[in-house]
């Protein structure tokens, strides 16, 4: 269904679209340390599934959360949106909705580096990574001893 509002859901998908770009090109270490250390996944799962709740209630005090970012999106997308008006509660709407999208794709890809993070492909080439540093590391040091030592 089309929305009487193009402008806005063309932004708000290319901000979607982008913020999962981010979220999917953060380095695999970065993402599990994330998750593992910071908040556990169910965490994160429950969250998503409140902001679910919270479209379907349709709160407007909970959807003054979204206002920050419909700024950066107006800013950045250059929209022509009056605060309170009807365009705006649907930007604030539609960025509940992209969170909710966002959310969800950074936890399938979660999932899919977790699975990649623990095949044996995968850490015997982390380590041969840091072995090649470890002796990069070494031949550094033993060539500043030798010439510092002339």
């Amino acid at each position: 269904m089309k929305s009487r509002f193009v402008d806005i859901d063309n932004a708000v998908k290319h901000y979607v679209a982008n913020e999962i770009d981010i979220e999917k090109n953060k380095e695999l270490e970065e993402l599990i340390f994330f998750s593992s250390y910071t908040i556990k996944f169910d965490v994160f799962k429950k969250a998503t599934n409140k902001l679910k709740k919270v479209l379907h209630q349709n709160l407007p005090h909970e959807m003054n959360i979204w206002e920050a970012d419909a700024l950066y999106v107006i800013q950045k997308y250059q929209l022509e949106i009056d605060y309170g008006s009807a365009r705006y509660t649907y930007l604030l709407r539609a960025l509940l909705k992209g969170q909710i999208k966002i959310n969800e794709a950074v936890m399938k890809h979660f999932v899919q580096l977790c699975k990649r993070a623990h095949s044996l492909e995968y850490i015997q080439g982390r380590a041969e990574q840091i072995y090649r540093l470890l002796f990069e590391e070494m031949e550094k040091i033993d060539m500043r001893k030798s010439s510092s030592s002339l």
